[in-house]
């Protein structure tokens, strides 16, 4: 193990947004939809959640979760109330890689522990694995031009050793927006039972189907024992700002180390947040709607930009998530000195337009992550198609 792998590396996609949020005008690579408004979510309490938010006490909580939530919690995921944690979904990635790298270390004490993770993909999800002392490979998507982003279950399988026992996967995929069909995803189940390897399962743009699918998988946890899902308010429900998800996982060892993990962490949730979240997932059909009629209000706008510019971006339509990669063609990059990079930060100096490339993911930097799930996604795009105007990009 390096000596510095102690200290994660800088996680640079926060540390980007960190600088240019909150003082850029138009946010075109938001990962979280529109955000709602704590007078429309409240409005939207039943008389029972009116009367626990009226009376509530700002004392400490449940560790694990108020059990009005963790029975919400469990019906979304197919499991029992107590196979859910609650917790701030950033803590849930550091406690899960945690107990997971601790299990496997203790059955396996003499050898180094090996971790399958996606990539591209947010950046805790390997680097908490690279600091906890995990060898990590990265199963890397493919760009198949108009066809999209895959991920090859042959890559997957050719990544495998006899001392891989963790596989991490994030699907809805950010940032390409990737989903896999049912046989893919069995498929995986399958891998990692027959191999007895742990699955670590980001589902946080779970429910954003952008367009009709086939079937629609459920999540890990409910398929598969040694696995754990991560999921919460903060993407598909927009809710970021109430800092809060969860864990589930049918392993009771495995839910029992999480949950004695988290008395070193947060040891509990926010008082406030917790009857939010179950006034959220009361009403998750309607928060749902909600952002998926903002998703198909953006989407043909997109269509139609990207159309007129194909000769500079790939536009690929999503079918899931509320981000994608949008790849910058070479008559685009030449102009900005070939890189997505230096393209973002003239679009963000000329026409206070955020977009995130590709270099903040630590892959080749022709891509930027694109947001749909903002409302005021025309007015960016009239922002984007001016600057390109500025620079002599026309439309076709």
């Amino acid at each position: 193990m390096d000596p510095a792998a102690s200290q994660p590396a800088p996680f640079k996609l926060e540390r980007y947004f960190a600088q240019y949020e909150f003082n850029t005008k138009y946010m075109l690579s938001c990962s979280d939809p529109e955000p709602m408004s704590m007078t429309e979510l409240l409005s939207m309490a039943d008389q029972e959640c009116r009367d626990m938010w009226q009376n509530l006490s700002l004392g400490y909580t449940e560790s694990t979760g108020h059990p009005l939530l963790k029975h919400e919690i469990a019906k979304l995921h197919g499991v029992t109330s107590e196979e859910s944690l609650v917790v701030v979904p950033q803590e849930g990635i550091y406690m899960a890689m945690k107990v997971l790298t601790d299990v496997c270390k203790r059955s396996h004490p003499d050898e180094e522990i090996h971790a399958i993770v996606t990539y591209p993909g947010y950046q805790s999800l390997y680097e908490n694995l690279n600091t906890l002392g995990c060898k990590v490979s990265k199963w890397t998507a493919k760009m198949e031009g108009e066809r999209g982003w895959s991920f090859d279950l042959t890559d997957l399988r050719q990544l495998l050793t006899n001392k891989t026992h963790i596989l991490v996967v994030n699907f809805p995929h950010n940032p390409t927006s990737f989903v896999p069909d049912s046989t893919t995803w069995q498929e995986i189940m399958s891998i990692c039972q027959e191999r007895n390897m742990y699955l670590f399962s980001d589902e946080m743009y779970r429910l954003t189907d952008n367009a009709p699918l086939p079937d629609v998988y459920p999540s890990a946890c409910s398929l598969y024992d040694n696995s754990i899902s991560l999921f919460g308010l903060s993407k598909s429900f927009g809710l970021p700002g109430v800092r809060l998800g969860w864990l589930c996982t049918r392993s009771t060892d495995l839910m029992a180390g999480l949950a004695s993990f988290k008395d070193y962490l947060t040891i509990c949730s926010s008082a406030p947040s917790e009857i939010l979240a179950i006034i959220a997932l009361r009403n998750k059909d309607k928060l749902l709607d909600r952002t998926m009629q903002t998703i198909h209000r953006n989407l043909p706008l997109l269509d139609t930009f990207f159309s007129k510019y194909r000769r500079y971006f790939l536009w690929v339509k999503p079918v899931a998530c509320t981000t994608t990669f949008v790849e910058l063609l070479p008559p685009l990059l030449d102009r900005f000195g070939g890189s997505a990079e230096s393209f973002c930060a003239h679009c963000r100096a000329q026409c206070d337009v955020l977009l995130v490339p590709a270099a903040m993911y630590d892959v080749t930097d022709k891509y930027v992550r694109l947001g749909f799930g903002r409302r005021n996604l025309p007015e960016a795009l009239a922002a984007l198609e001016n600057f390109l105007n500025k620079n002599n990009i026309t439309a076709e």
